[in-house]
């Protein structure tokens, strides 16, 4: 009998050495706004609706954006106008409609590339695409092995970050009641009576 299978999903936070126009993060906010206002106003939760209602007004306003960070905006603006919605009902919203002003942008597999033998990444901006060095670790040769998904373009003080969510599909076997967690800064492994903790500073 084949051992049962699961795909495992991990996320790897690489710091960016390079620069992203500005213009990508204003203009992508600028199509977030209006999508997410457009959701609110017309109580708007499906994707698809929203993107076939909204996308090529937008993508006639903003000819040089990428026309895949408009999909991936409609999906961000669905999901915060479903939970600001939740929270309304149980009178929890404090803001009268919602917003987002998050340094952040949401990338799919036609915005970003990550070539993980040389350590780059390459992401897609208005008239082409940015070629950025991924700052890593020994903690990220792992991802290597594993499928790249969806991302995230994080924008702060200290610069760029790349968070992207990895998986890979692996064998479920029988615990012998030891653990193993392996995280960015340190590594935890040990059983119900005792555990071991070694900080590795790979995240620092």
């Amino acid at each position: 009998m084949k051992a049962p299978l699961e795909t495992v999903k991990l996320t790897a936070s690489f710091k960016l050495d390079g620069s992203i126009p500005e213009s990508l993060f204003s203009t992508y906010r600028e199509v977030l706004g209006q999508l997410l206002g457009y959701a609110w106003a017309k109580g708007v939760t499906s994707f698809r609706r929203l993107k076939a209602e909204k996308y090529h007004e937008l993508r006639a306003r903003h000819p040089s954006l990428p026309s895949h960070y408009i999909y991936t905006a409609c999906q961000i603006a669905c999901s915060i106008y479903k939970s600001f919605r939740k929270l309304r009902r149980r009178g929890l919203a404090k803001a009268e409609k919602p917003f987002f002003k998050k340094q952040v942008i949401m990338l799919d597999d036609h915005l970003f590339s990550l070539n993980l033998e040389g350590w780059e990444a390459s992401i897609a901006v208005q008239g082409g695409r940015a070629k950025l060095k991924l700052l890593h670790g020994t903690y990220h040769e792992k991802f290597k092995e594993m499928k790249v998904g969806q991302a995230w373009l994080v924008k702060a003080e200290g610069g760029f970050c790349l968070k992207a969510v990895f998986s890979k599909t692996v064998e479920l076997v029988e615990s012998d009641g030891k653990a193993v967690d392996v995280n960015e800064n340190n590594v935890a492994f040990g059983s119900m009576e005792r555990v071991v903790n070694v900080e590795t500073k790979e995240g620092s």
